[in-house]
């Protein structure tokens, strides 16, 4: 499916925390197109820059949040996926209002016995967010379908 980067969660091991999930999420919206090679040699900063991707912290920032990393050298300067990660931590905040965690909406979703589904429903949620890259973040925080949950 992916190729496993060190940063990846093994199957069955997922975040520990909703921010984590985030910072997943983010991380998929901005290797959209992009090499891994790129997005790990900011990831650092990028971390920095959205507030160690804490969701509620990120779902505040603004238009001048944006203006101010897209002047960033140690960011990925890409408008409209610095703003989908703002609108996604709005809607991130907001389905969590429903949910006890993360883990528990994506398995809502119908996570892990039907990855394709769970992708999909992301994928109509959050913006920037098509189906390669639904599946990147679902497989970069240890959701495997059932029968390769040992890869």
């Amino acid at each position: 499916m992916f190729e496993k980067q060190a940063w990846m969660h093994r199957a069955g091991e997922y975040p520990q925390s909703d921010q984590e999930y985030f910072g997943l999420l983010a991380r998929a919206v901005f290797s959209a197109g992009l090499g891994p090679k790129v997005v790990e040699s900011r990831w650092k900063e990028m971390g920095r820059a959205f507030h160690g991707f804490d969701p509620a912290k990120v779902a505040a920032m603004g238009e001048a949040d944006v203006s101010r990393l897209l002047g960033d050298p140690g960011v990925i300067r890409n408008r409209r996926k610095i703003e989908a990660v703002i609108e996604n931590a709005k809607r991130f905040v907001e389905n969590l209002k429903d949910q006890a965690s993360f883990h528990s909406y994506i398995a809502g979703l119908g996570a892990p016995e039907d990855l394709d589904m769970a992708a999909e429903q992301l994928t109509q949620t959050f913006a920037h967010l098509g189906r390669t890259s639904a599946l990147f973040f679902l497989f970069s925080a240890g959701w495997r379908p059932p029968q390769t949950a040992d890869a």
